[in-house]
């Protein structure tokens, strides 16, 4: 299927009144940014469907009850298990977290609907789905501290650059294009960091790295001061 908004009107209320998954971004210690929260467009008329709810109403319980941080990742999940947002959450769970973490983890997107589909089939719609008021509201989060780890892909990292230049947010963010060094970022007591997507093949070289880098900051006593590059 062509990419888009998700068809299922129920799957689009569910992030209506919850546009993220896991902890509550404004609780949470470490951040997850991805860009649109992907999933089988089958998945609400199937029986399967009330794990998904039962995850979006509370992610951390969730992850306790199972055992796992995501519905894609049970044994009876019923479709395509190398398409939609499987391989994310496979990829992520090599990084070594337990149910002990899932108060301190959230997963947060730009687009603050369920989409079908790969947005790089139709990057014009992405950017056409897009809520001012959810970017602002990612925006307050980054900037609001809290002390705050937000892993960000290069491609999210990519999506703002072009946001910025459409809407009246991100002008702070002074990624470049075209730099090679791995982006990072402390800014009021929080830290930005660039990674790759949890679909890439690139990821599997940086797992250990995120691991490390997740646990650290977790290990971190509040308020400890970061300098300018994000290093503590």
């Amino acid at each position: 299927m062509d990419f888009q908004k998700h068809t299922s009107t129920e799957m689009v209320e569910l992030f209506n009144s919850k546009p993220f998954q896991g902890q509550s971004p404004e609780k949470a210690s470490v951040v997850f940014l991805s860009s649109d929260a992907n999933y089988s467009p089958d998945i609400s008329n199937h029986k399967f469907f009330k794990h998904i709810l039962e995850y979006q109403k509370d992610g951390i319980a969730f992850w306790k009850k199972y055992g796992c941080h995501h519905p894609f990742l049970l044994s009876n999940y019923p479709f395509n298990k190398n398409a939609d947002g499987v391989p994310f959450h496979r990829n992520f769970k090599k990084i070594g977290l337990g149910s002990e973490h899932a108060e301190h983890i959230s997963f947060l997107e730009l687009l603050d609907i369920p989409t079908v589909g790969n947005k790089s089939e139709n990057k014009k719609l992405f950017y056409d789905l897009i809520s001012l008021p959810h970017l602002e509201y990612i925006e307050r989060l980054m900037l609001g501290g809290g002390n705050k780890l937000f892993l960000v892909s290069n491609g999210v990292l990519r999506d703002i650059v072009k946001i910025k230049k459409i809407y009246p947010v991100f002008k702070w963010l002074d990624f470049e294009l075209n730099q090679k060094e791995q982006y990072s970022k402390a800014i009021k007591g929080n830290k930005i960091k660039e990674i790759y997507h949890f679909s890439s093949t690139q990821i599997h070289g940086q797992l250990s790295e995120i691991s490390s880098t997740v646990n650290e900051w977790l290990k971190r006593p509040a308020n400890h001061p970061i300098n300018a590059d994000g290093n503590w």
